[in-house]
């Protein structure tokens, strides 16, 4: 701690992620490495929420986990699209600025998703993006139920009583994965490009005596990052353990894959899983919405990641 000529302690912040704490000793690792402060002479700690850069990064990492089956870029924006399966897999991601005055770059994302037969939406996260998503409900396009991005570190998320029953990790999904998957619209050529069209992806699964798939669950690694996507149970099995077995499986095959965090996209309306995940220890990073031109009506699948 650095002190004043006079020998007073002077306050300093120190930001990053806590890792460990005890009685005497808080110790935090920062983007320089770990620091260890006496717990009495902490004076304030607190939740420090995501920085724009922080939330633009983590998207653009997201992106990569969920990857379309076209893209292109104007400018700073990144336009997807995958046949309208999924949100995230037709929209643009307004990851740095278009390079072009708004109403130019509507028109040519507009022109864009029109030669493939898709309206026109945005994925706006809502803080770092929120004088964009101001702009564009002034002018009344129409938006969806926020979705969280929630994180956690590999090293501290925790899943207890889990249930005896072996999950299985594959590097390709099986028609028995894809059916499970949305009542069976994972069996959809572009929902089986989308879940399969990565590097390091895994799909993981938990199945009964006779083969029928109970529950599922799918991993990308990109950079340190582990995404958990379509965690997804059958209904006569909810609430026995098995999301949590599949998410904790999931964990594992990220870390033996380079991951140390890890994230997860959930609509802010899926109560039972976000209580799910902030039990083992997520939390919520920052939000997103989906803002859709009024001329040209979404007709897409919402995001269900939980």
């Amino acid at each position: 701690m650095d002190r004043a000529p006079d020998g007073r302690l002077l306050l300093g912040d120190v930001v990053g992620d806590l890792v460990g704490l005890d009685a005497q000793t808080a110790v935090v690792e920062t983007r320089n490495g770990l620091v260890e402060i006496p717990v009495a002479l902490v004076s304030v700690a607190k939740l420090v929420p995501a920085s724009t850069a922080d939330e633009l990064a983590l998207e653009d990492i997201v992106a990569r986990g969920w990857q379309a089956a076209e893209t292109d870029h104007l400018g700073g924006w990144l336009l997807r699209a995958s046949g309208g399966f999924t949100g995230r897999g037709n929209s643009v991601l307004p990851l740095r600025q278009p390079g072009v005055p708004l109403d130019e770059a509507l028109t040519v994302a507009a022109a864009w998703y029109a030669e493939r037969g898709l309206p026109l939406t945005l994925q706006i996260p809502t803080e770092s993006r929120r004088l964009l998503d101001a702009e564009l409900g002034e002018r009344g396009w129409d938006f969806s139920t926020d979705v969280h991005v929630m994180t956690g570190r590999l090293d501290v998320l925790s899943a207890e009583d889990l249930p005896d029953a072996p999950v299985l990790i594959d590097t390709a999904p099986d028609d028995a994965w894809l059916t499970r998957y949305r009542d069976g619209k994972g069996t959809d050529p572009n929902a089986r490009g989308i879940l399969t069209r990565h590097e390091r992806v895994a799909f993981a699964s938990i199945r009964s005596r006779d083969g029928e798939v109970l529950a599922i669950g799918r991993g990308t690694v990109d950079e340190e990052w582990l995404g958990v996507t379509a965690v997804e149970v059958a209904s006569e099995r909810r609430r026995s353990g098995l999301a949590r077995a599949v998410t904790a499986a999931l964990w594992s095959w990220g870390l033996a894959n380079g991951a140390l965090r890890s994230h997860l996209e959930v609509s802010a309306d899926n109560a039972p899983a976000i209580a799910l995940y902030e039990r083992l220890g997520y939390r919520t990073h920052h939000d997103y919405r989906y803002r859709t031109a009024p001329a040209q009506p979404a007709d897409r699948e919402p995001d269900h990641f939980g």
